[in-house]
């Protein structure tokens, strides 16, 4: 029997090409309708039977047949939205320019390697693979659509994931992840934590009237989303630097004509911080920046807010663990180690309830969510993780997996899943605020 070092080399190149031909072909999440038939073929092909998951996701499990932990493989595999990358789709403009593509060839090849080398005959517990849709918070519409329609409780994929149990049976979850940092420098980046954020879509409703004849007939809803934006632009000045505040948008609807005062506006953002307090706390800043415009103009303003994505903070012992065996591949020097990141993902969210890793991986060039983006050295981006993440597994699975027993007995959970779903649900809301009579 191979080793499953040996299975990844035989293993990678046929996986390599699928990841990158789903690189030039991508979908935005909740719609990864070809690339899951992708990575189904390749899981068919090698006899492994799955199960359909969160409307798009795919879980597949590999039993030793033996007791012990389950080790969760997590890989993303939806796009984002990049005006002018090469591989842009032509309806939603979708690229993937955040790697997820890149995940999914690390995860699939080691899952396919440990089924191909037997590995877990002299192992113990399950393996499974964990493909989560819709990483990206966009393209809401569409989400809040299958919403209604029932097909999901969630717009994320790892929330729709932990909502339906799909997570209830692993114990621990390694990922990986494209690193936004200088990737000439580092070769890896472990430990790293990232903001959370909620979303917040504000709707003004003025007045519209003809621009030319009769502009002070009308409401300019307009003017009500430049005020917001130059309010929360002075509050920046009161965002403390420790909290790792953003606070950015954009107007998705500005007005309906050149030649008619705009009757009704659009904006949307993330609020984005360190923490859950900061988050909470900016956000009622924003929330009071944005009804001021409205009153200045006198709108009629609905103000929907949607939880994003937690905090992510990393567990520190299985950091040390999967670390180990990074440094027998890549050099110390070449490892950046304890980073902070102003983006946000739903690893977050798992985060708060199980020990998980989401290690940085290079390979790659140009900026994450650019138009330039792309693999640049595939041993890097693949191959390097795929086998030290196997090392991982292995370690974590042998002697009656007693160093997995022992991360997940020292890991403190921030909240379970009832309190999580709890506290979703309880950020998710619309508030109305209606303009003055006169």
């Amino acid at each position: 029997m191979k080793s499953v070092h040996e299975a990844l080399d035989q293993i990678l190149p046929e996986i390599i090409a699928m990841s990158e031909d789903i690189y030039c072909h991508p979908e935005l999440g909740f719609k990864e309708f070809r690339t899951r038939k992708k990575a189904i073929e390749a899981l068919d092909k090698a006899g492994i039977p799955h199960e359909d998951v969160a409307y798009t996701g795919i879980r597949a499990v590999l039993d030793s047949g033996k007791p012990g932990p389950n080790i969760g493989l997590i890989t993303e595999f939806d796009a984002v939205p990049t005006f002018g990358h090469p591989y842009a789709s032509e309806d939603s403009c979708a690229a993937h320019t955040c790697g997820h593509y890149g995940q999914l060839g690390v995860m699939m090849s080691l899952f396919l390697a440990i089924r191909e080398s037997g590995m877990l005959k002299d192992l113990c517990g399950k393996v499974t693979l964990l493909v989560t849709p819709a990483e990206e918070f966009c393209d809401m519409d569409y989400r809040k659509g299958l919403i209604k329609e029932g097909k999901i409780s969630h717009p994320s994929g790892k929330q729709e994931m932990i909502a339906t149990g799909i997570f209830d049976d692993v114990d621990i979850m390694l990922s990986c992840h494209a690193m936004g940092i200088d990737m000439t420098k580092y070769h890896a980046e472990i430990g790293s934590s990232l903001n959370g954020f909620i979303m917040k879509r504000a709707i003004f409703t003025g007045k519209a009237s003809h621009a030319g004849a009769n502009p002070e007939g009308g409401v300019n809803a307009l003017n009500a989303v430049n005020l917001a934006m130059t309010g929360i632009n002075f509050l920046r000045e009161t965002f403390r630097a420790d909290d790792a505040i953003r606070v950015h948008f954009y107007v998705p609807e500005g007005g309906q004509s050149v030649n008619t005062v705009p009757g009704r506006t659009q904006l949307e953002m993330y609020v984005r911080a360190k923490t859950v307090p900061a988050i909470f706390e900016t956000n009622a800043k924003v929330t009071r920046a944005i009804r001021a415009g409205a009153l200045a103009i006198n709108c009629d303003l609905e103000i929907q807010d949607t939880p994003g994505y937690f905090p992510l903070h990393q567990d520190e012992n299985l950091t040390e663990l999967v670390k180990k065996h990074i440094l027998d591949y890549i050099d110390e020097s070449m490892i950046a180690q304890g980073t902070h990141g102003f983006a946000s993902g739903d690893m977050g969210d798992l985060s708060l309830m199980w020990p998980i890793v989401e290690i940085g991986v290079a390979g790659f060039e140009g900026s994450i969510h650019g138009k330039d983006f792309k693999t640049a050295d595939p041993e890097q981006a693949y191959c390097v993780p795929a086998h030290y993440f196997a090392d991982t597994v292995a370690d974590l699975l042998s002697d009656g997996g007693a160093s997995a027993w022992k991360i997940k007995e020292a890991f403190k959970p921030v909240m379970n899943k009832k309190n999580y779903l709890e506290t979703l649900d309880s950020l998710n809301k619309s508030t109305f605020y209606e303009k003055e009579n006169n």
